[in-house]
């Protein structure tokens, strides 16, 4: 019998949903055009791992019963399923062992084992609150627009999706319909905000505000401030980089410039909603957006990217370093030098990545260059912004089969984790106490 380590059984829990999901899309119940087998599975791995990037039009393509699988999809996809099949476990009074225990822990990022089933309950219970909230906030304004049945059901789409920062939408459009809607833009942004900030922090702040515990860690502290500074940051710097750009942003007024500029920044992070056309954007704004997706969320949560911790770790590290100073601290705390060393193999990883596949699929496209970096950046953080094709759907609607196979499995990456992906490909080594003699080499 093969044993998998906790890296191999996540991955292939997100393969068997994936193949599931792809089956049910691809029947004629799901699909009011006719939709081939890649395209299913590229909508059904875009689905699983929160993505957003879309080759048919999911309001218009897919019957109800196809945009429920969707749904469906995006819900086990954003909280793994070994999360949710460790909670029915649990549910129906079944003992979990130590090897559930270890891949739920990798699945969640949570740091050991100790309350691990406490920590699970607290987070379905979010998930369900803070969803519940997004639907009822959601419909309070849709409402008004549509007929009780429609306004039901993409109320609680759109929230499933916000939270899960998945960016699938019921408009043809996306939210640009909803591009000056303040209420809409703030509803949606927060549920992206809080998918983002990983079930951790959302536990944490939970007791901390409940008074049972007296201060947040550093890594919740880091998170938070992190996110908050990228939102700021890229706020700014989409203004910035729009400057007189009269195709894009500055061909509105100062309200929706700033609004979308706002927006877009915290869904280009994680999420994958947009209310601008992001083919008529500067390239400069591409390329800063690019720079926000890789970044990407935080860890445990819904989103992708090397994350902000990774990017803080990174960042301290090399300021650190240039300044001379002996250890890394963030927030009065050292850094060890193993949280440096993974942080610096995460990047390493995803840049190699993101590079091999860019390249391979710019040789087999030969299309804009800096359209499919985008494409595979969005794909590999797992945010589902797309520089676009004819009738709103991505830029890979427009590639070839092999293409889209190589962008839905940038996808899976994403979604699991460059580090772990690797893992779970060549194994995990039991470390040595063996030492060798230090050799010098020039830098």
């Amino acid at each position: 019998m093969v044993r998998l380590n906790p890296s191999q059984g996540i991955l292939l829990s997100y393969f068997l949903l994936i193949a599931v999901g792809t089956l049910l899309l691809y029947l004629p119940v799901s699909n009011t055009a006719e939709l081939s087998l890649v395209d299913a599975f590229f909508t059904s791995t875009s689905a699983v791992t929160v993505t957003g990037l879309i080759v048919a039009d999911t309001g218009r393509d897919f019957t109800l019963f196809g945009q429920a699988v969707i749904l469906l999809l995006i819900q086990v996809g954003g909280l793994g399923y070994m999360t949710l099949a460790t909670f029915f476990l649990i549910t129906i009074g079944r003992r979990i062992g130590v090897k559930e225990r270890m891949i739920l822990s990798e699945s969640l990022n949570y740091p050991g084992l100790y309350g691990l089933v406490r920590f699970l309950r607290r987070v379905i219970a979010f998930v369900l609150v803070i969803e519940f909230t997004g639907f009822l906030l959601l419909f309070a304004r849709w409402y008004h627009s549509f007929d009780i049945g429609s306004a039901l059901w993409l109320s609680v789409f759109h929230s499933v999706s916000a939270f899960n920062n998945a960016g699938f939408s019921l408009f043809s459009d996306n939210l640009v319909g909803f591009r000056a809607d303040i209420y809409i833009n703030v509803v949606v942004s927060l549920l992206i905000f809080v998918g983002g900030l990983g079930f951790f922090v959302m536990n944490e702040l939970f007791l901390f505000l409940r008074g049972e515990v007296n201060r947040l860690s550093t890594h919740s502290k880091l998170v938070l401030s992190v996110s908050t500074l990228l939102i700021v940051s890229g706020t700014a710097g989409i203004l910035l980089t729009e400057a007189f750009h009269y195709e894009g942003l500055w061909s509105l007024d100062w309200g929706e410039r700033l609004l979308s500029a706002f927006f877009l920044s915290v869904s280009s992070r994680t999420a994958g909603f947009n209310t601008l056309d992001i083919s008529l954007l500067s390239e400069s704004t591409l390329f800063l957006l690019t720079l926000l997706m890789f970044v990407g969320a935080s860890p445990g949560g819904t989103g992708g990217g090397i994350k902000t911790t990774t990017f803080a770790v990174i960042s301290t590290a090399v300021l650190s370093f240039v300044r001379g100073k002996p250890e890394v601290v963030i927030f009065k705390r050292r850094v060890s030098d193993n949280q440096i060393r993974k942080a610096m193999v995460i990047l390493s990883l995803a840049a190699l990545y993101i590079a091999s596949v860019n390249l391979l699929i710019d040789r087999l496209e030969e299309k804009d260059f800096l359209a499919t970096f985008f494409e595979v950046i969005s794909a590999f953080s797992t945010v589902g912004l797309s520089v676009g094709s004819p009738q709103g759907l991505s830029f890979s609607a427009e590639f070839s089969d092999l293409s889209k196979v190589l962008i839905a499995l940038s996808m899976i990456v994403g979604r699991v984790g460059v580090l772990s992906f690797t893992i779970a490909l060549v194994g995990r080594q039991e470390g040595s106490s063996l030492r060798h003699v230090e050799g010098k080499i020039l830098l």
